[in-house]
């Protein structure tokens, strides 16, 4: 190097690691000469967290024998991650509702019936010459309603199906004459007088339900084809569900009541209120920015309300869909919810100096920072998309635009920790790692199949038990699960978190590109290469980052800032 030489520290304040690259820059170029990473304490860009940085700085000082001469940052923004009960999906889209609460557990009868709705107390009037469907309230007792049901028989009424607002179904169902699906804890409420209802109770061990197929749901409701993918996609809910009871849906979605949580969203240029049951198929498909404001009493730091730059839900419902896993084995109630600040951190640099007593600086934003980074890459194509996986985000970088997304790591150590019901700490580590079932003292289970002899007797709390290989030993953390059965679900879990926010960033671009570049810690995970790479198959080459040639997928951030202040130097001395 001729010219002025500095040592630079570019350091990448993360939502869950903090990373340094120590640099010798000079003529445009920088010369990594150490780095060093650590767990971020506290929120990220809180004091606590930039005081964890200064000391993680002089560590690698110490270890490297250099010190630095400036500290560059990139502009950080705080993600929440959070978990949060959350009511079925019901996009505002659909033309259909559900009529069944998520926590109903004890229909009756089998079979399905369409008819139009008629409340019990009508049943006295003339006789209606289709199928009728008939509503239950919640004031009317059970004896009562099964005595209106057997005079309508009676009378010669056609009853398809009966829907009870409370937990009634099989006392319904024994005191009737005919055999018809009950359904019960319905929201009667919701009903139109006269509206098509579709019902379907399957008996236990039958896997068959007819009005999960959309096609069939939708001529027994009389909804046109123009209709059919947002039917389709609201049966994607109903195909392992024991009861069914739906109807069109005849008046918009009530917004939410002002002590509800609720999620503010950019409708077509207006800005809408929904619950958060509601909003959760519009951030799953639009793009980043959507949501704009979110109220969220389960997330410490949304209870009040708060103002994003993006919110992303993965309802845990949909990952235990069945086609994963036996139903029960894993807690799926509720979402993780990833919430993107929309205020940046504006003291960093002050409190860096301040904490390091060298002049720090912001250079750059993150995506910036992480694509100058990850394009240091030996043998990138020039038709590339670099995308960062951090713990809070994930940034897509291209060549004329750039892509922000709440929803990264932490998505999956919250859902991991939320379907088993472990210490995110110990998440943390059994989301990356393969896992056996302990048969035994001397025998286990892999996850590919195979039965081996373990090395060393296994304690009386793993045998019986899901564990996962520690420094220490086995580590159990699952008594339900089979080994097959939590890399299925551990797949489904990347797969309904990052992978499928990285495919709803890449469709803001105006078209895909040659080679879709993984950085961050989370490319690390091979397992989440591989079902970005399964979602994207056959459109774009997946591939993870080698910063520098040196240093893996790691450190797109902090080395990319070194080489910015680099380069930024040299345009100042040629200037």
């Amino acid at each position: 190097m001729t010219g002025p030489v500095s040592i630079v520290a570019g350091i990448d304040i993360g939502n869950h690691t903090t990373e340094i690259v120590l640099a010798r820059v000079g003529s445009g170029r920088a010369e990594p000469l150490a780095h060093g990473q650590a767990p971020t304490r506290g929120r990220k860009g809180s004091r606590d967290s930039l005081a964890g940085a200064a000391a993680l700085l002089t560590r690698i000082e110490v270890d490297a024998g250099v010190a630095a001469d400036r500290v560059v940052l990139s502009a950080i923004r705080p993600v929440d991650t959070a978990t949060a009960p959350l009511p079925p999906a019901a996009s505002p889209r659909s033309p259909v509702i559900s009529l069944r609460r998520p926590d109903a557990s004890t229909p009756a009868g089998t079979g399905y019936g369409v008819g139009r709705h008629v409340p019990v107390h009508a049943l006295t009037g003339p006789v209606a010459p289709d199928p009728v469907v008939v509503s239950i309230g919640p004031s009317i007792d059970y004896e009562e309603a099964a005595h209106h049901l057997c005079d309508a028989v009676a009378a010669g009424w056609t009853i398809a199906g009966v829907l009870a607002a409370e937990d009634d179904a099989v006392l319904i169902a024994n005191r009737i004459p005919i055999r018809v699906p009950v359904v019960d804890e319905a929201d009667t409420h919701l009903l139109d007088p006269d509206v098509l209802v579709a019902v379907e109770v399957v008996a236990d061990g039958s896997a068959y339900r007819l009005l999960a197929d959309p096609v069939a749901l939708a001529a027994a409701l009389q909804i046109g084809p123009d209709e059919l993918p947002w039917v389709a996609e609201f049966t994607r809910e109903l195909a392992d569900a024991p009861a069914i009871a739906v109807t069109r849906r005849t008046r918009a979605p009530e917004p939410p009541a002002s002590e509800d949580d609720y999620v503010d969203c950019v409708v077509r240029g207006e800005t809408v209120r929904f619950s958060p049951e509601q909003a959760y198929p519009l951030l799953r498909t639009e793009p980043p920015g959507t949501a704009v404001r979110v109220r969220l009493r389960s997330c410490k730091h949304a209870e009040d309300g708060v103002p994003v730059d993006d919110a992303y839900f993965t309802d845990l419902a949909a990952i235990d869909n069945g086609a994963w896993l036996r139903r029960g084995v894993a807690d799926t109630r509720g979402a993780v919810v990833a919430l993107l600040a929309a205020d940046h951190v504006a003291d960093a640099a002050e409190t860096m100096t301040e904490l390091t007593g060298r002049p720090a600086h912001t250079l750059a934003a993150e995506p910036e920072a992480a694509a100058r980074g990850a394009l240091t890459t030996p043998g990138l194509p020039d038709d590339v998309i670099v995308c960062d996986i951090g713990g809070g985000t994930v940034d897509l970088v291209g060549a004329d635009r750039t892509v922000t997304a709440a929803g990264a790591g932490e998505t999956i150590t919250s859902a991991v920790a939320r379907v088993l019901s472990i210490p995110r700490a110990l998440a943390e580590r059994v989301k990356r790692s393969p896992a056996l079932r302990v048969e035994g003292p001397h025998l286990a289970h892999e996850e590919d199949g195979r039965r081996v002899f373990l090395d060393t007797p296994a304690t009386a709390d793993a045998i019986g038990r899901l564990c996962t290989r520690g420094s220490a030993g086995l580590v159990p953390f699952s008594r339900t699960l089979a080994a097959e059965e939590w890399r299925s679900l551990r797949l489904a879990v990347k797969e309904a978190t990052v992978a499928s926010n990285i495919v709803r960033c890449l469709r803001v671009f105006d078209r895909l590109p040659a080679v879709l570049v993984l950085a961050g810690g989370g490319a690390l995970d091979d397992e989440l290469i591989r079902t970005v790479g399964e979602a994207l198959r056959g459109e774009v080459v997946v591939g993870r980052a080698h910063i520098d040639g040196v240093h893996g997928p790691r450190y797109a951030v902090a080395s990319g800032l070194v080489h910015l202040a680099a380069e930024q130097d040299w345009a100042a001395e040629v200037s």
